[in-house]
């Protein structure tokens, strides 16, 4: 279906272009975009590369709220694990649904998704429906609560029913949780996949994490992954906090892809990624939000905007230019997962694309902004956002969600039910 937006400004490669163009559209495609006088429904609009979030939980969406106040590992071992075991189908589908409500409405028509140990191809599912580009995975556990583990074998086939699910725009990731909840059986494993086929864990998060004896004697995280033969440029590490000598380069060297992501590791107290130096290391970062129980938000613009401000602590406030941080959500990312065919808006490209509003005050603002890229990546996205357009179709409009079904239950009841069962509460209990 031909389609064709007459828009105010263009924001893409790190450049924003005040001007008016027309964007038409076919089968999926940006067909072509020309300068044209701006009238319309949009002509008050700027249009942006869809966001790519290169790490996300889309199942602890229903958790927000859940688990304050805590390191990474009391987080996970008191709390998030047993919420994520205490998932229903109905209930992940509820988690599943609000947060690709909030990805559409902040601007986000790609993401990787790490899963669940069980019911990954009810995410996958609703992936599919919903027309969002995607990878999704089964998250890989074999070691841990008793809960959340499973053995090596099951896992195995658990992977390969999360395989069969996949399909259209959503591609399969292998995602171990992280080196302390996987066995030399799971590494093996994944040891042996060909090149091209993705995959991604947590890494360096936190200094506890580091004071593990296994990882101590291979001289920290990156170490342990390289010896186990994960990393790779079909690899993407979530957090890189606490990197030890010699990392940073084994990183670069491996064309391994950092995934930094600020509001969590600020949250659950991990530290800052000192993402300037692996900048300089010519180490490729790209961005995501993580879950929603350790950030609050799924606002990827809300996530940079915050990742600007610590590079200027870590590093200098001219440390890294606003291109990098617009390039690191959109044409970065779409690169480190093997998208060759988004991430910029050009004719040829597929028609993932945002249109976002500024104000009136902030129009006139922009005139005389410095950093007009900066400007636009620190507004307040998810009350600017007027449409989401992934693959040529809509799947969000002015407050509207075309291609999410109906959530199976009410969201107040769906946390009910996973925290009681999380923590064997009486739904009064649950309730105070």
């Amino acid at each position: 279906m031909k389609q064709k937006y007459n828009i105010a400004g263009i924001m893409d490669n790190g450049f924003l272009r005040l001007e008016s163009f027309s964007i038409e559209m076919d089968n999926g495609s940006i067909t072509s975009i020309t300068r044209e006088s701006c009238d319309g429904k949009w002509n008050n609009c700027i249009a942006v590369p869809g966001l790519i979030q290169s790490h996300i939980h889309l199942s602890q969406t229903l958790f927000r709220g859940m688990a304050e106040g805590r390191l990474l590992l009391p987080w996970l071992f008191d709390r998030i694990w047993h919420l994520e075991a205490a998932h229903s189908r109905n209930t992940l589908a509820v988690s599943v649904i609000q947060s690709l409500k909030e990805l559409f409405a902040s601007g986000c028509t790609g993401l990787l998704d790490m899963g669940v140990i069980r019911h990954s191809e009810i995410i996958v599912d609703i992936l599919r429906s919903s027309g969002i580009r995607a990878f999704a995975g089964n998250a890989l556990m074999d070691i841990g609560p008793g809960c959340v583990a499973e053995d090596f074998s099951w896992l195995k086939e658990e992977t390969n029913r999360v395989k069969k699910a996949c399909g259209d725009l959503v591609s399969y990731v292998y995602a171990p949780r992280f080196a302390l909840s996987c066995s030399d059986d799971i590494w093996g494993w994944l040891s042996d996949l060909p090149a091209g086929v993705k995959r991604t864990t947590h890494a360096a998060e936190t200094s506890d994490e580091m004071n593990h004896p296994a990882i101590k004697e291979s001289g920290g995280n990156i170490h342990y992954l390289r010896d186990r033969n994960f990393l790779g440029p079909d690899t993407l590490l979530a957090h890189c906090v606490y990197l030890l000598e010699g990392e940073q380069e084994i990183l670069r060297q491996s064309n391994t892809t950092v995934v930094h992501c600020p509001w969590a590791n600020l949250k659950l107290g991990s530290g800052i990624a000192d993402i300037p130096d692996l900048v300089k290391t010519s180490v490729r970062v790209t961005l995501g939000s993580d879950g929603a129980a350790c950030n609050n938000r799924l606002d990827l613009a809300g996530d940079t905007r915050l990742a600007m401000s610590l590079a200027s602590v870590t590093a200098s406030p001219s440390s890294l230019s606003s291109d990098f941080w617009f390039n690191g959500i959109t044409s970065s990312a779409a690169d480190a997962l093997g998208w060759e065919n988004t991430g910029v808006m050009a004719p040829g490209y597929a028609a993932d694309l945002v249109l976002i509003e500024p104000s009136s005050e902030e129009w006139e603002e922009l005139t005389l902004a410095e950093d007009p890229v900066r400007y636009l990546l620190e507004l307040d996205w998810a009350s600017r956002v007027r449409l989401t357009i992934v693959n040529g179709r809509i799947v969000y409009q002015d407050g509207f969600f075309p291609t999410l079904p109906k959530l199976p239950m009410e969201i107040g009841r769906a946390r009910q039910e996973v925290y009681q069962k999380a923590f064997h509460v009486s739904g009064k209990s649950a309730s105070q």
